[in-house]
């Protein structure tokens, strides 16, 4: 096929892809999830210009910054949320083909790689409203301009590298790790694969990394400055304290397992949880300590050997070995002369954002359900898979077709969960207001499996705080469940809260109505068949 049909098949695949982002976009319009609600509270505070609650080292800035135009324009925030998703996805869709031309693949993988994402993305981008493609797409640029054979030459492409890795940590934290070791690992390479230049790697390495930290230090040290000693972020010590030793699973966060009263101005301290009661520990405390670190390395180890697989059909199949598993290994040597082949055939330099990426995770807690964490993964296993086609044949066109089917099927194979606790949650809060029930709420109310906090949707939805919750007891404990439902309304009737939330003909529904600290006003909402509203009575 010649290169102006497939610009133009490529062109005719970027509408389909906006298309479907849109129409993805709208059907999810309501759809919410906790971290969204933290995101889009800072993103008002920095729209007032209230820097004391907009500062906070445990959510990037960057995602809720992009929200601020629409907000001052009068764009409602779960609005300016979806656009921003948008804006995500079109960063890591672009910045996915862009990688595909700076390693030296054709108009065809770009195409592939289009086709791809253009499939992919209307689903991702409306899942969850967090910064995780964002982060993905800048680096994926910062990459591009990184590996492209230009770096050692042009001035420019080494100023937006370190640019990027710079606006991709102020997403997200993990970009500064990541953006260094990549950098330095690229630098690596080009000064022993370029023999005629390679004395410029180093110089072009400095510039990088000057820029990088023109972007990022001004918010390390306004961080530093906050919480008096060094800090680039307070998520990465919170997501190692809540794997310390005795568990299992992740502890619950204490901002929804706490019953307590927001910061004045906040709506839930989720909107800055570094402060709160978490167990901190060090590995080094005891030999306890290390062996149970050692233990959660090799748990997240096999966890994100499975995530390798986890973009392509056969991995899907058998969970934990697929294509990206072979491609990822396979990468890893060339033919003979194997130092010379392999550092010429630069796509093959991807296997270290890959691997960076995974072992920046492996000290803390990655579950199964994270695979957003990992959104990177899938074009650098695309280009690693085209690569490694080239290299072996010399007419892959049908090969990389399949290939490409297999990369799209995850998506036509898993069931996404129907999302309606954001309806739910927006259809309840309109009611309680019109029924002047519009005061501080507390308690979860847990919708679905996929850890829903409805309560908290509501208390968002009406501008009002949200107290926290009890709900999680540690096994210790010995408590029954009615001594657990005793613990749990004594905490809410001493939260200062007015109004608590329970579902439907649930034991815990029927515990309130018999508890006379509980007042049941749901009849006072209208028609309704799921839910119950408590007025908590002092």
């Amino acid at each position: 096929m010649s290169d102006s049909k497939l610009r133009f098949w490529l062109r005719a695949v970027w509408l389909v892809a906006y298309v479907l982002m849109v129409v993805s976009m709208l059907n999810n319009l309501f759809r919410l999830n906790t971290d969204a609600i933290a995101y889009m509270r800072v993103a008002e505070y920095w729209s007032v210009g209230n820097f004391d609650l907009a500062v906070n080292g445990y959510w990037g800035p960057l995602l809720s910054l992009l929200m601020v135009p629409f907000l001052w324009i009068g764009v409602d925030p779960l609005i300016s949320g979806k656009l921003v998703m948008l804006i995500s996805a079109a960063v890591f869709f672009h910045g996915s083909q862009f990688l595909v031309r700076s390693v030296g693949l054709g108009l065809l993988d770009e195409l592939i790689m289009a086709l791809v994402l253009a499939l992919t993305l209307p689903s991702w981008m409306t899942e969850q409203m967090t910064p995780d493609l964002l982060v993905s797409g800048l680096a994926i640029y910062a990459i591009g301009y990184g590996i492209s054979p230009e770096w050692l030459d042009s001035r420019g492409r080494t100023v937006f590298s370190g640019l990027l890795w710079g606006f991709a940590y102020l997403a997200k934290a993990v970009a500064l790790p990541l953006g260094l070791i990549t950098s330095l690992s690229l630098a690596l390479f080009w000064r022993f694969g370029r023999a005629k230049k390679r004395y410029m790697a180093w110089r072009q390495l400095v510039v990088s990394i000057v820029f990088f930290a023109v972007v990022s230090l001004p918010l390390i040290v306004i961080l530093s400055l906050k919480y008096g000693h060094v800090t680039f972020s307070t998520s990465g010590p919170i997501a190692h304290a809540i794997v310390g030793p005795g568990n299992d699973q992740p502890a619950p966060h204490p901002f929804g397992n706490t019953v307590y009263q927001p910061k004045s101005g906040r709506l839930t301290a989720w909107e800055e949880p570094s402060k709160m009661a978490y167990d901190y520990w060090s590995p080094f405390e005891s030999v306890e300590k290390l062996n149970h670190q050692f233990f959660l390395i090799g748990k997240n180890v096999k966890t994100i050997f499975k995530f390798l697989a986890a973009f392509d059909g056969v991995g899907l199949f058998l969970s934990g070995f697929g294509v990206g598993t072979l491609v990822f290994g396979l990468s890893l040597f060339s033919r003979k002369p194997f130092i010379k082949n392999w550092f010429n055939q630069r796509w093959r330099w991807l296997i270290i954002p890959v691997a960076c990426l995974s072992a920046i995770y492996l000290p803390v807690y990655v579950l199964s359900s994270d695979q957003r964490y990992f959104y990177l993964f899938l074009p650098l296993l695309l280009i690693l898979s085209f690569g490694l086609l080239i290299s072996h044949y010399k007419n892959s066109i049908r090969i990389k077709f399949a290939l490409a089917a297999l990369f799209i099927l995850p998506i036509f194979l898993e069931r996404r969960s129907e999302d309606i606790a954001g309806k739910l949650a927006m259809d309840l809060a309109f009611r309680m207001e019109k029924a002047g029930h519009k005061s501080p709420i507390v308690g979860s109310t847990f919708f679905s499996d996929e850890g829903h906090r409805l309560g908290l949707y509501v208390a968002w939805h009406l501008e009002q705080p949200w107290h926290g919750d009890v709900w999680s007891f540690p096994p210790s404990s010995g408590l029954t469940v009615l001594a657990k439902n005793k613990a749990r309304a004594e905490a809410y009737r001493q939260s200062g809260a007015i109004y608590t939330i329970a579902i439907n003909e649930t034991k815990w529904a029927m515990y309130l109505d018999s508890n006379p600290g509980f007042n049941n006003v749901t009849d006072t909402l209208g028609e309704q068949n799921l839910f119950q509203l408590y007025e908590i009575i002092k």
